[in-house]
Parts: C-alpha cells; structure tokens; sequence
C-alpha cells in the first residue's frame, strides 16, 4: 500500500476538503523531514568540527537540547486553546529562525547552545501533534497504521535531506555546514506554509489544560521514562562514538541516516500495521531484544561496519513510539485526554533525556564508552519486564 493511499479510510472516501488538509499535511512533513535530514545528520559532526567539545561536553549539550521537551507541558498549556494548525505553523518558524541562528549566528557555545533550543522547540513541538493528528485520521482501529503511514512520509523526506547533504558536503563539491543550514531553513518556511493549509473538523482546540495525570496511566508514564533513557543514548553517543572514535565523516553519516530512511518509509508502515496485528505488549518486548543486542553490539566490538549496521537497526527500532501512541489510545479515559497525555509523557521522557547525556558522559569520561552502552543494555531489559505488564486489547476490553 503506498504512503498516500493512507489519505483514504478504510471506511470510505474522505471529503474533498479532508483530502485537500491531508495532502498538505503530507506535503509539510515532506518539507519539514527534508529540514530534519539535514540537521539531523551533520549535528555531531557541525559540534566536533566547528567547537571541538569533549565527550563529557557532548553530553552537557544534550541537557539545553532537551529542554524544550521537559517543558512541553507548558509550551501546549499555552497553546492548547488554538487548533494544531498554528501549532505546526509555529514548528516551521522555530526551526527556521534554530538553524539559521546555529549555523550563521553562533560565535560560540553558549550562543550556539540558545540556538538549539530554539530549533528542538520545533521538533519536540511536533511530536504530539504528529500523534495526536495522526489518531484523528485513523478508523476501524487502524491507528497503528495509520501513525505508521505518517511515519513512513516523514522518513521518505528524509532520505531527501541526507541525499542532499551525501552530494553537497562530499569530497568533490564541499558546501559548508552554513550553506545545509540554509536549505534546511527555507524547507522549514515551505512546512509552514503547507501546515497553514490544513483544515480539520476536529481540530478546533479549545482544550485548556496543560496536562492530565491519572493513575491508570501509569504505565504509560514508565514506557516513557525507559523510551527517555534508551533513546538519548543512542541519540548522543551511538553517533558520538563513530565520528570521533572512528573518525566518520558528515556525508558517510548523512549515507547511514539516508539508508535508516530509506528502509524506515516501508518499515514503519509494517510496524504500524504489526502493531494493530500482534498488540503493543508483543512488539516492545521484541524492541527491548533488538536493543539489548544493540548495546552489546556497541560496547564490544570494534567492527565499524558492524557498528554503522546497528546504528541504521536502532533508527529503524524507533518506530516503536507507534507503539506507546497505540497503547495510550487504547486505554485512555476519553479522548480529550489524548494531547495533553502525550505532552505530559514528552515531558517525562525528556526530564530522563536532560540527565542521562551528562551522567552518560561522565561514564565514558571515567571508564570510556563501552560503559555507556553496557548502561543502556540494562534499560533494554527494564523495558522488556515492563511491556509485560501491558494488557491485550481483549483484556482491556473486558
């Protein structure tokens, strides 16, 4: 099934004016997964090469970074009276203004650390919009799928964004990290303009709370806080290890996140689909395996090909958010609970994500990297013990 077949429900045709949002939300996370190809996959190497920060000052980096999601409960307290369409038009703005500022206007770190909050206000604002549209969109239970779809377009954009980057930074044409940054700023103009476009009937917002905290929530709130630790290990140091200890260059890294990509349109697409098939509690025990793999993978071998095809596996296993969406969809109170839940669980993760890169560093300051990841192998079997409390969908039903 193709990425834009996912406009149409299973239920029947949409209307004109829901096919007409559709495709330009569709045409925003186009834009905007352009943007994010770019960053994404010359941030490590701009900090190496540009500031020439330590390991321990890599994951310092991460606390500021991580800001804008701890802090998400606020940022959608104050919005959640206006509609998810000028949330995403603010996420095309804020990345523009974070990138042309972290590639034209920073003479220094702590000019250059401002600057990344501002572009990752972007991207964390994104996620529970991302989410909570997604679950507007799905029927007939396929919210999996359907995540899984807007998932796979996100990803297909980026393999544009790190195409880019593989030709523009390569031996032969050499453009500086400030001329990507500009060509990510103008796609982060062109998602705002395509988000401006899309009208639903359901997003009318009007909400007003900040966030929802409810006890029968809770296990939703423990997925997050092992998604919060996993993530950030590979998210900092998993690239950190291959640029400075193996010496890999920004377009071999665009090349990695390209083929991640590339293979994710379809994967995530499956996996959403695996997800509404098997249920969440089967799909994240088998994530916590692959990522138990993962760590020992990178702290005992010294293979780097080994370690650029498990770094791609990693990229392709954070499919599983689809999973924890699926999960809170399926057991929540009603569905107004649904945004401010999500934010709530952003500000969760991210609270594990400020801490764990600067504690993270230190480790591999004191006994060097493979610590790190023998660290992140014991969060892997945390998660596998906790998805074993999650109930199946019949039994939450009954």
């Amino acid at each position: 099934m193709s990425l834009l077949s996912g406009i149409k429900s299973r239920g029947g045709k949409l209307s004109e004016d829901v096919r007409t949002s559709m495709g330009m939300f569709f045409l925003g996370i186009l834009f905007l997964g352009l943007n994010q190809g770019i960053m994404n996959s010359t941030f490590n190497n701009y900090l190496h090469d540009s500031f020439n920060i330590s390991a321990s000052g890599r994951g310092f980096v991460e606390f500021p970074r991580e800001l804008p999601g701890f802090l998400m409960i606020l940022i959608t307290g104050l919005l959640s009276a206006f509609p998810m369409r000028r949330w995403l038009i603010l996420v095309g703005f804020f990345s523009f203004f974070g990138v042309i500022g972290l590639g034209w206007f920073s003479p220094g770190v702590s000019t250059m650390v401002l600057w990344v909050i501002v572009w990752n206000l972007a991207d964390h604002l994104f996620m529970p919009v991302e989410s909570a549209m997604g679950l507007m969109l799905a029927k007939g239970g396929a919210s999996g799928r359907r995540l899984g779809q807007i998932g796979g377009m996100r990803n297909f954009a980026m393999i544009g964004g790190t195409a880019l980057v593989w030709l523009l930074m390569s031996d032969f044409v050499k453009i500086s990290y400030r001329g990507m940054y500009i060509i990510a700023g103008i796609s982060a103009l062109f998602a705002s303009w395509a988000f401006s476009r899309v009208r639903l009937e359901q997003d009318k917002g009007g909400v007003n709370r900040a966030f929802v905290f409810r006890k029968q929530y809770m296990l939703f709130y423990m997925l997050n806080v092992l998604w919060g630790a996993r993530k950030q290990v590979f998210l900092t140091f998993a690239p950190w290890v291959l640029v400075s200890r193996f010496g890999t260059s920004p377009s071999t890294m665009a090349l990695l996140l390209m083929v991640a990509a590339t293979l994710g349109v379809f994967f995530r697409q499956a996996f959403g689909e695996l997800v509404d098939k098997l249920g969440e509690r089967a799909v994240l025990s088998f994530d916590s395996v692959v990522l138990l793999g993962i760590c020992l993978g990178f702290a005992l071998s010294v293979h780097v090909y080994l370690l650029y095809a498990l770094y791609i596996l990693d990229n392709l296993m954070f499919a599983t958010r689809i999973a924890r969406t699926t999960y809170l969809s399926r057991i929540v109170y009603e569905k107004t609970d649904i945004p401010a839940t999500l934010s709530l669980g952003i500000s969760i993760d991210h609270a594990v994500s400020m801490t764990v890169p600067a504690l993270g560093g230190l480790l591999w300051t004191a006994y060097g990297y493979p610590a790190v990841f023998f660290a992140a192998s014991c969060v892997a079997v945390c998660g596998f013990f906790a998805a074993q409390f999650i109930k199946s969908a019949r039994s939450s039903l009954g």
